[in-house]
């Protein structure tokens, strides 16, 4: 019984260990690197999730090569791709890329998406309400 215990309690401890550890995107394929990435902002908390996406489509999109895309990205946490797509964003910005001419920094552009989001979603609220004040004030009776 004591032994059972005390395998108990390693296997418990060898648990929390080795799953304490930060997530890696998978750069094996776009396949598995679309899906690592969607699971990793899924446990971002919400101020960060929208950082680690511009980050993730800043890289993708300045580096055209498929190889190359993975490679960057490959074996990555979400801090490690933020700070990669920061460095990408201001490189880009030099190079005159006119996307990200409008932005002064990566701050204002992430707080301007964030404000975009936010009328996008007000927009969406509106349209439930209107949805369900029409469904209620049907003129139809119910037989």
């Amino acid at each position: 019984m004591k032994k059972n215990y005390l395998l108990f309690i390693c296997i418990a401890c060898l648990l929390t260990v080795g799953c304490s550890t930060e997530r890696h995107i998978n750069g094996r394929s776009y396949k598995s690197a679309y899906r690592s990435a969607k699971v990793m902002k899924e446990y971002l908390p919400k101020d960060k999730r929208l950082e680690f996406q511009v980050a993730f489509w800043t890289l993708k999109n300045s580096l055209p090569e498929k190889e190359e895309f993975l490679d960057a990205v490959n074996g990555k946490t979400t801090s490690e791709v933020i700070v990669a797509g920061k460095e990408k964003f201001e490189e880009m910005r030099f190079s005159g890329f006119a996307e990200y001419q409008q932005y002064s920094s990566w701050d204002d552009m992430i707080a301007k998406d964030k404000q975009e989001r936010a009328q996008q979603d007000l927009g969406l609220e509106k349209d439930k309400q209107k949805m369900l004040r029409d469904k209620t004030n049907n003129i139809l009776y119910n037989l």
